[in-house]
C-alpha cells in the first residue's frame, strides 16, 4: 500500500509539473503574439523571434534538422543592433540588421540586407530578458536558418538557429 502512495505522489507531481509548463507556454505564446513591434520601412525583410520553444523540441539541437526545417540559410555581419519600446512602451525589442553576404539554402531577397526582431533588450536602465532568444552583437559574421510562414519569416529553432561563424 505505502508503494501505491509514493507512486501516486510521483505521478501527480509530474501531471502538475506538466500543466503549469504548459500554461506557461500558452500564456507567453499569446503575450508575445498580441505585441505590436515598429514596422520596418517599405520592401524591408522581417525576420521574427517569438517565443522559447527551441528548448522544448529535441531536434533543434541537431543542426541537420535545423537545415531541413529552414527555407532559408543566410550568412552575413551583423552591422547593427538597437533596443527599444514597442508603442505602448509595454516590452522591450532588440532590432538586428544584418548585411546578407552568403545564401545556402533559398533564393536571394532584392537587396542583401535583413532585420531581426527578438523581444527583450535593454533601453537605458531597464532590461528585459526573454528565454531562449538569440543575442546579436555588432560586428559578429553569423548564420540564421529561418522559414517562412504565411508571407512572413522566423527564425527556426529560437537560439539554435543562430550561429556565430
Amino acid at each position: 500500500m505505502g508503494k501505491i502512495i509514493v507512486m501516486l505522489k510521483i505521478c501527480i507531481r509530474t501531471l502538475l509539473t506538466v500543466s503549469m509548463l504548459a500554461i506557461l507556454l500558452m500564456a507567453l505564446s499569446s503575450c508575445l503574439t498580441k505585441l505590436t513591434v515598429v514596422s520596418p520601412p517599405e520592401g524591408q525583410i522581417v525576420v521574427k523571434q517569438s517565443g522559447g520553444a527551441g528548448i522544448l523540441i529535441k531536434e533543434c539541437a541537431d543542426a541537420a534538422y535545423r537545415a531541413e526545417k529552414a527555407d532559408y540559410i543566410v550568412e552575413g555581419t551583423v552591422e547593427k543592433v538597437e533596443s527599444r519600446w514597442n508603442q505602448e512602451r509595454t516590452s522591450i525589442f532588440t532590432y538586428t540588421d544584418l548585411r546578407i553576404e552568403k545564401y545556402v539554402k533559398g533564393a536571394p531577397f532584392v537587396g542583401n540586407e535583413l532585420q531581426i526582431v527578438t523581444p527583450g533588450g535593454t533601453v537605458g536602465e531597464i532590461s528585459q530578458w526573454v528565454e531562449d532568444q538569440p543575442i546579436f552583437h555588432e560586428g559578429k559574421k553569423v548564420r540564421i536558418y529561418f522559414e517562412e510562414v504565411n508571407g512572413e519569416f522566423f527564425i527556426v529553432c529560437a537560439r539554435f538557429g543562430v550561429e556565430e561563424r
